[in-house]
């Protein structure tokens, strides 16, 4: 009778152990623009095959750098990595960004990046915000084909030089149309691509 009992006993203690649910993992949540996809991270001398075998997932994305994989994955894959012991942690994927926020742009530039109409409607004012990739024209090269550019001018930081002249005319801007361009295009304060290197094509005299 005593050994019933104890038999019982034990039968009820490991019972839990074998009908509880394992335990999911939980996902690390980004707050911007998700990509899709979910970045899986594996414990230390987990293979990347068999876990992706096991939950019968394919990966986009493996690295040698840290143990792990993206990809996009159904509800049943994503259970079942959630579930899985070799698996560490699980973060959805997003995009990043660098923005920057000018404070003293002018109202068409702000217009650029804001979202709703602006409260200040004034156009002379220079107390507007632009937001923007901080990158933005990085690598690109923007042809003003006007009357020339002044091309030592401190909004342009040294990012502007001179192309080309068609015409019996100056290699300088006489007239100051080409330069009042390239500064809406690339200049510091009043540029949208604020990195952009500018070429002066001239094909325009000082009377335009």
């Amino acid at each position: 009778m005593r050994f019933l009992i104890s038999a019982v006993i034990a039968a009820i203690a490991i019972l839990p152990a074998f009908s509880a649910p394992a335990s999911l993992l939980e996902i690390q949540k980004y707050s911007g623009e998700k990509t899709g996809k979910y970045i899986v991270t594996l414990k230390p001398g987990a293979t990347k095959s068999s876990v992706l075998k096991s939950a019968r997932g394919t990966a986009t994305h493996e690295w040698d750098i840290i143990n792990g994989f993206a990809g996009v994955f159904t509800a049943e894959e994503l259970e079942a990595l959630r579930s899985h012991a070799d698996v560490e942690s699980i973060a959805e994927d997003g995009y990043v960004t660098v923005s920057v926020t000018q404070t003293n742009a002018p109202w068409g530039l702000s217009r650029l990046s804001a979202t709703a109409k602006l409260s200040n409607q004034d156009p002379e004012a220079l107390n507007y915000q632009y937001t923007y990739d901080e990158s933005a024209g990085r690598g690109v090269d923007i042809y003003i084909i006007d009357t020339g550019i002044n091309i030592e001018h401190v909004q342009f930081g040294g990012r502007a030089r001179w192309g080309a002249t068609f015409g019996p005319y100056p290699n300088e801007d006489d007239h100051g149309h080409g330069t009042h361009c390239a500064g809406i295009a690339a200049s510091a304060q009043f540029g949208v691509a604020k990195q952009a290197s500018l070429i002066a094509v001239k094909v325009m005299n000082k009377d335009g």
